[in-house]
């Protein structure tokens, strides 16, 4: 099946019910997906949304939406093809690149943006707020806002639903009922091997913690907590005494007087599998920090209530109950990517050309090697891509691009290009990465067309502003190819290419040093806060809470929460 949540506080506002057809005219049958239309739903508003035919044109306001779409489209006519802009944490998902970022949901150039795509469905979350929704209906736009999932598959609140249900909903409006269907019947299936294998199992207990907020009773956090075979302590008042449900605040000596087993941790905030110290140092009281028991879960899986939270369930249940998994749980599965273990290494070749290399439950490995697949017809091919860790980072993407010569930074003046590539990494911070090891192959005969050198083929790295040369080695040949491998610090665009003046050679002969990483230990790991809007702007596409009596404290560490949201649903 497989950015980014936190917490929020969200104020639900009743619009009055108002029917929003799409299209004009009588309407007729239509087919698409196993979807008949027309077809009409409620939103979360009290609107009724009504669709006359499969939308050509789609726009997801939130990476959950996102995430849903991708993953049920199935149909000869894929939905995921027909969705023109995605919300700016998105961009995890394969073939974004080619699609419109409409901002973070939440701002008038969202709406600006979203408007001029001229969208015949807009997917909003349940945090995008009643009058934004509005703005976009008075513009002539048919929205249908979704309530909180607040389950994955049990039982939701009056007000909320399921993640299986928001996804076979989502598969109603955009035309993808069998995709739909399948997906959701396949992580009900999953779930339920799940749950039976772990019937009778202990339950250690476990704390959710993200930017000193944790996730309780009535959140689909909670039910991927304890689906996965572990106590919830947030849910039972362990976590803060005057708070048990939704996302509220830790505090530090509930958390150390419950003495948790487990810290499960968001890869928004954490890379590496270690417990924090905590507050003042008070979680180094706890078990899960004297043993060592912490769970780094990907931010795109547990955050966001799409498909892929049954991963998250996975991954928590691989680790705390090992041999569950593999004796009971994955041959079960079904899963044709599963390799077989806990740690995974894919590459997977895109519709839109590019190469997406996933590393997922490393552990404490920090080296992982990706084999790249060619490409048709091509003279130069990268071949291989070694990533070296300098801290430990479980999970991670890396996207492979092959952009035109005009589609980037102009060449250096002086050389001829041959190939030109580019990196982008998700969930792999510069800091990580002690080093990336590059191998690629050019042809025998074209380099003889060329009248060039195998020994004065260099790679060059674009660091933002200008070209630096990177040592570039001759280290065997191959089914009529020369080998050439070379080294750098972090993910870029890259230009293979041969000097033909004098001033190139000149760079290449003294390649400019790539900055090295500094590796820092550290016990809680350095966290990444991105920029968001105002708190009271913020909201996570998961149940409101509201969090009266904190005091300046809790205001601190709300403001801290609503920095990292900006980067979730």
């Amino acid at each position: 099946m497989s950015a980014r949540h936190v917490v929020v506080f969200t104020l639900s506002v009743v619009l009055v019910a108002a029917v929003v057809p799409l299209g004009a005219g009588p309407a007729t049958a239509q087919e698409s997906g196993g979807c008949s239309f027309p077809v009409s739903e409620t939103d979360a508003t009290g609107t009724t949304v009504t669709l006359s035919g499969s939308p050509d044109r789609i726009v997801t306001l939130n990476p959950s939406a996102a995430q849903t779409v991708y993953e049920i489209s199935a149909s000869d006519d894929p939905a995921w093809d027909r969705v023109v802009g995605v919300s700016q944490f998105a961009s995890y998902l394969p073939g974004t690149a080619g699609k419109t970022t409409v901002g973070n949901g939440r701002s008038d150039a969202t709406v600006e943006r979203t408007v001029a795509l001229a969208p015949d469905l807009v997917l909003a979350p349940n945090t995008i707020p009643d009058p934004t929704v509005q703005q976009l209906r008075d513009a002539g736009l048919t929205v249908f806002k979704f309530r909180p999932a607040d389950s994955i598959d049990g039982d939701a609140s009056a007000s909320g639903t399921t993640v299986t249900e928001k996804t076979r909903l989502i598969g109603r409006l955009v035309g993808e009922c069998d995709g739909a269907r399948d997906t959701a019947d396949t992580m009900e299936r999953e779930l339920d091997i799940v749950r039976d294998a772990l019937r009778d199992e202990e339950r250690p207990k476990a704390l959710y913690y993200f930017f000193s907020f944790t996730a309780g009773s009535d959140t689909f956090i909670d039910e991927i907590i304890t689906t996965a075979g572990v106590e919830n302590v947030a849910a039972a008042g362990g976590a803060n005494e005057e708070q048990s449900s939704g996302f509220f605040v830790v505090n530090a000596e509930t958390v150390v007087a419950e003495d948790p087993e487990w810290f499960l941790l968001n890869s928004n905030e954490y890379r590496e599998a270690r417990v924090p110290a905590g507050p003042n140092g008070a979680f180094t009281e706890t078990t899960a920090y004297e043993e060592d028991n912490a769970v780094v879960l990907d931010a795109n899986e547990i955050s966001q209530p799409a498909p892929r939270v049954v991963n998250a369930v996975l991954d928590v249940v691989k680790v705390v109950h090992p041999e569950a998994y593999r004796e009971e749980i994955r041959g079960r599965l079904d899963r044709s990517e599963e390799p077989g273990g806990a740690k995974q290494v894919r590459t997977t070749a895109l519709a839109d050309g590019s190469v997406r290399l996933e590393a997922r439950n490393l552990g404490r490995d920090k080296r992982v090697s990706f084999s790249v697949p060619d490409r048709p017809n091509a003279t130069v091919q990268l071949q291989r891509v070694n990533v070296s860790l300098a801290n430990l980072n479980p999970t991670f993407t890396v996207d492979v691009r092959y952009p035109r010569a005009d589609d980037g930074p102009t060449p250096l003046d002086g050389t001829r290009e041959l190939a030109r590539f580019s990196m982008d990494a998700n969930g792999l911070p510069n800091e990580d990465i002690d080093r990336l090891r590059v191998r690629f192959v050019a042809t025998e005969s074209a380099l003889a067309a060329r009248n060039v050198s195998a020994e004065n083929v260099t790679l060059y790295r674009h660091n933002g502003s200008s070209w630096a040369a990177l040592e570039t080695r001759v280290v065997g040949s191959q089914n009529g190819s020369v080998v050439f491998e070379t080294t750098s610090a972090t993910p870029a665009t890259f230009s293979v290419a041969v000097p033909e003046t004098t001033s190139a050679r000149a760079v290449t002969a003294t390649p400019t040093p790539e900055p090295t990483p500094t590796a820092t230990s550290t016990t809680e790991p350095a966290t990444t806060r991105p920029t968001a809007a105002p708190p009271s702007t913020t909201v996570a596409d998961t149940t409101g809470t509201d969090a009266p009596g904190f005091g300046v404290v809790a205001v601190i560490a709300a403001l801290v929460a609503a920095l990292a949201v900006a980067r979730l649903d």
